[in-house]
């Protein structure tokens, strides 16, 4: 994947902190300089313009499992920083693939968890953060009780 830039704006974590309830920074304008929420860096996401949660018109996760009937969920996501983000930064972000791994589960068949990591860093070069997420590509699609309507 083609790095990209993301310019870490004010009104862009003012719309953030109010989206995820953050009534603080929610109501006060950010100012240059103003660390950012330690989630923040996800929406980096939509100013790349190949990710399949950009913006571009695109479909759910389930619409990118592997597998007929199957979902795709996302599991986890951890922030290693290795310095501040703030506002007025300007980051460079590359996105590479990490580990695959399978699992079998009763509700769900073959479990495929991949790794998607993206590299932050400053224009002088250096890693400002790292970000790892793991999403599980599953077999069959387990409804809302749980159980396995896919066999």
């Amino acid at each position: 994947m083609d790095p990209y830039v993301f310019e870490v704006e004010a009104g862009h974590v003012l719309t953030f902190a109010r989206a995820v309830g953050d009534e603080q920074l929610g109501h006060d304008i950010a100012t240059p300089g103003m660390p950012v929420p330690a989630t923040f860096p996800s929406a980096s996401v939509q100013f790349d313009p190949a990710h399949m949660r950009g913006l571009r018109p695109s479909g759910s996760l389930a619409g990118i499992s592997s597998t007929v009937g199957g979902s795709v969920l996302h599991a986890e996501q951890v922030f290693e920083y290795f310095a501040p983000v703030r506002v007025g930064d300007s980051l460079i972000v590359t996105e590479y693939d990490g580990d695959t791994w399978h699992k079998q589960s009763r509700r769900a068949g073959d479990l495929t968890f991949h790794e998607i990591l993206r590299d932050y860093r400053d224009l002088a070069g250096n890693l400002v953060l790292r970000s790892r997420m793991v999403l599980v590509d599953t077999a069959f699609a387990v409804s809302d009780e749980g159980v396995n309507h896919g066999r």
